[in-house]
């Protein structure tokens, strides 16, 4: 494959697969920091789950950006769900190995981890007075649909 991941030496023993502990992001109001949040409190991360807590829906890559520009080894498996049409998906699963959560908590991750929290809840506060901003300026683009009518 041309864009397979590299494999480690020594990842396939038994009970010793690879990990990292990566860097915690400097800013804690961002969708990065709550998945990395998220994931070292032991959580799973899938698409879905981003686009509800989150409210993203660019889960992989921001599993990316913890892996490349952070350098944490996010494990993921791909598994097959029913969806609501009658049809089989499949959707990919991200968590953090144990040992990678347990050297983070070792590092400080859990006073970083509260204050992600306190800056999601901050951010929270201000719902009602973005929804009106992002509001007024789609009011102000004009409908690619209506073409013409706008055209001098």
């Amino acid at each position: 494959m041309k864009n397979a991941r590299s494999q480690r030496e020594g990842t396939s023993a038994k009970d010793q697969g690879y990990f990292t502990v990566g860097a915690l992001p400097k800013r804690t109001n961002t969708v990065t920091a709550g998945v990395l949040a998220t994931l070292l409190e032991g959580d799973v991360v899938t698409g879905m789950e981003a686009v509800f807590k989150q409210s993203t829906t660019r889960a992989a890559a921001l599993i990316y950006y913890l892996e490349a520009d952070y350098g944490w080894h996010i494990e993921r498996r791909d598994i097959a769900t029913g969806t609501n049409d009658g049809r089989v998906a499949w959707v990919s699963v991200y968590w953090l190995a144990a040992q990678a959560r347990e050297a983070a908590f070792a590092a400080g991750a859990r006073a970083w981890i509260d204050d992600v929290k306190v800056a999601a809840d901050k951010r929270r506060k201000q719902r009602a007075a973005v929804k009106v901003s992002a509001a007024k300026l789609n009011a102000r683009r004009i409908d690619p649909r209506q073409g013409d009518l706008w055209e001098a």
